[in-house]
């Protein structure tokens, strides 16, 4: 999975399209020092993202804004 393109949306949001899901746009938040999945708009039922994609979303977007060590670092991890 590649990040396409990502960019600042209203409210401190971040907006983000990968290329596994090109017609989802994934709407991330900050919370603490990392960015996690918020909302998904455009899914389908027959291409839902699993619990592993939503990882890998949220580590390909905190890696790219260098916040990596804070997602790695977070209370909740599984």
């Amino acid at each position: 999975m590649k990040l396409i393109n990502w960019s600042y949306a209203k409210r401190y949001n971040i907006k983000a399209v990968f290329d596994e899901f090109p017609h989802v746009v994934v709407l991330f938040r900050q919370i603490g020092g990392y960015y996690f999945i918020f909302s998904m708009k455009g899914l389908t039922k027959e291409h839902i993202p699993t619990r592993q994609d939503y990882v890998r979303m949220e580590y390909l977007l905190n890696k790219d804004l260098g916040m990596l060590d804070a997602y790695i670092e977070r209370k909740y991890k599984k």
